[in-house]
């Protein structure tokens, strides 16, 4: 039942976060303004890297001490519990100093694009993030424990309830003219809300104790062994996905207004990117079921396919819909100043629609504990895309930066990673693909064709966006069921309409 609960509660938290910046995102903007908003971003940009400290141990803290619960090693269970509040308290220490180092050195970094009180906020903003970023590593390991007892309920509805609680105290600070540090400032009020009824639950309910005495150095080493190469996948994706904020902020002189609206675009592709993942992670079980079974490589590539083609029907819908209407939606949403973003947005949510359709191989390759290619990779990538970003920002800051992660995106994560694929997992690539695009693809182009057509039509405002878009519903759903899905995805589609079996 919680496990239940605790799929539910995904979606309605996934749903709430992209809602939540849907409808404060335009209100900051014109709160703050297209300058003061970009240095907000900017600083987020610096502060996400303080979070690499996790060095990957939060993913192995959900396992190990699921194993130890399984198994009942009480014990082992109690020590791993100790090395991680050791490690995640002197993780936090760090994190204030690394924070303390990038206040310091930010006027230095950033002297060229920005003015000087800008640089002085981005100094403040700093300070801010940099101690909500400690609070968050350092509590990490209870927020883990909760979801490794399965109390999905407890973690999944004090964080809809901290988004809530967020957004409400936001617009109320920007109201009072608090501006972007008043907005910081709330944020880290809600982390320490939220992470401090974790720690109580994990005393107190669960009522899990420590053990510092008996730790020995292998027990360490294991975890570290397991971890290593997740931390190399972790600061190759944070690098990756905030690089271009911070090259824009070094290079591009008055560049914040830039930043601002790449920042606009990259919010639309971690909307796109959240839906992605929220399908991966339900369908994933079957998959690692089947790993650990030993089956045949052309068993494990249908269900690659099957689960592709599921992401790629929905995703299918949104990125069409944007192609065609995107650049309506940002106006209404943000105002016609953050327009270009349209095209940040279009150019990268193409690269990503390959990748998540197909990151289902990817949890494949972790199951069978072929990563570390995968994780070097990354690496490359990101080398890649920063030498290419610095040549194409000369050209044109915006979409250079766009064009450049792009380019690095769909050599790396999707061509080369398709080779890693069929090495590794061993399947045939032209098998896969023919069996993933087979009908959907087709209507997904039709229903972009259609939708320009529709376009014509003069319909303005929100009313003419929401009847466009839902012509666009119309035509592909009626595209799909006619020529573009099989008879298991048209049951998969029927039982939308039966909320039990849905569920199920």
């Amino acid at each position: 039942m919680q496990r239940k609960h605790g799929v539910i509660l995904s979606y309605i938290m996934m749903i709430f976060e992209i809602l939540s910046t849907l409808l404060i995102t335009p209100f900051l903007i014109r709160s703050l303004g297209q300058a003061e908003y970009g240095v907000y971003k900017l600083s987020a940009s610096v502060t996400a890297y303080l979070l690499l400290l996790d060095l990957g141990i939060g993913n192995a803290t959900i396992r190990y001490i699921a194993k130890y619960r399984t198994n009942n090693e009480s014990d082992s269970e109690k020590k791993f519990f100790g090395v991680s509040i050791l490690f995640y308290s002197a993780v936090a220490v760090i994190s204030i100093i690394g924070g303390w180092i990038m206040v310091q050195c930010f006027p230095d970094l950033f002297s060229k694009g920005l003015t000087e009180t800008e640089i002085v906020l981005g100094q403040k903003l700093l300070a801010v993030t940099g101690v909500n970023a400690a609070v968050t590593i350092g509590t990490t390991i209870y927020a883990n424990v909760i979801i490794a007892y399965e109390k999905f309920t407890i973690s999944k509805g004090a964080s809809i309830l901290s988004i809530i609680i967020r957004m409400l105290f936001t617009v109320i600070a920007l109201k009072m003219g608090m501006g972007s540090l008043g907005v910081v400032t709330i944020n880290l009020l809600t982390t320490v809300i939220c992470r401090g009824f974790f720690i109580f639950y994990v005393f107190f309910v669960i009522k899990l104790r420590p053990k510092f005495k008996g730790i020995e150095i292998g027990f360490v080493k294991n975890i570290l062994a397991y971890s290593c190469w997740i931390l190399v996948q972790m600061i190759a994706t944070q690098i990756n996905a905030s690089i271009d904020q911070i090259l824009l902020g070094l290079l591009v002189p008055s560049s914040a207004v830039i930043i601002g609206i790449y920042t606009v675009g990259t919010q639309i592709v971690q909307y796109f990117q959240s839906i992605g993942h929220s399908f991966t992670g339900v369908l994933m079980p079957g998959v690692v079921r089947l790993v650990e079974k030993k089956n045949s490589e052309k068993i494990i590539c249908d269900e690659m396919i099957r689960i592709g083609r599921i992401i790629f029907i929905a995703l299918g819908l949104i990125y069409s819909g944007f192609i065609v209407c995107g650049r309506q939606f940002i106006d209404l949403w943000v105002g016609s100043a953050n327009s270009d973003a349209y095209y940040v947005a279009v150019i990268l949510m193409t690269a990503y629609f390959f990748i998540l359709i197909e990151a289902i191989g990817t949890q494949i390759l972790w199951a069978k504990n072929e990563h570390k290619e995968q994780a070097l990779l990354k690496v490359i990538i990101v080398i890649f895309n920063i030498v290419l970003t610095i040549f194409l920002i000369q050209w044109n800051p915006l979409i250079g930066a766009t064009i450049g992660t792009f380019i690095s995106l769909f050599l790396g994560d999707i061509v080369v990673m398709n080779i890693v694929f069929a090495k590794k997992i061993k399947i045939s690539l032209i098998r896969y693909y023919k069996g993933l695009l087979k009908g959907i693809l087709l209507c997904i182009v039709f229903t972009i064709v259609f939708g320009y057509i529709i376009n014509l039509i003069p319909l303005m405002g929100w009313k003419g966006l929401i009847i466009k878009i839902g012509l666009i519903c119309v035509i592909y759903i009626f595209l799909l069921w006619r020529f573009g899905i099989n008879k298991y995805e048209k049951n998969l589609l029927s039982s939308l309409f039966k909320i039990k079996k849905f569920v199920k």
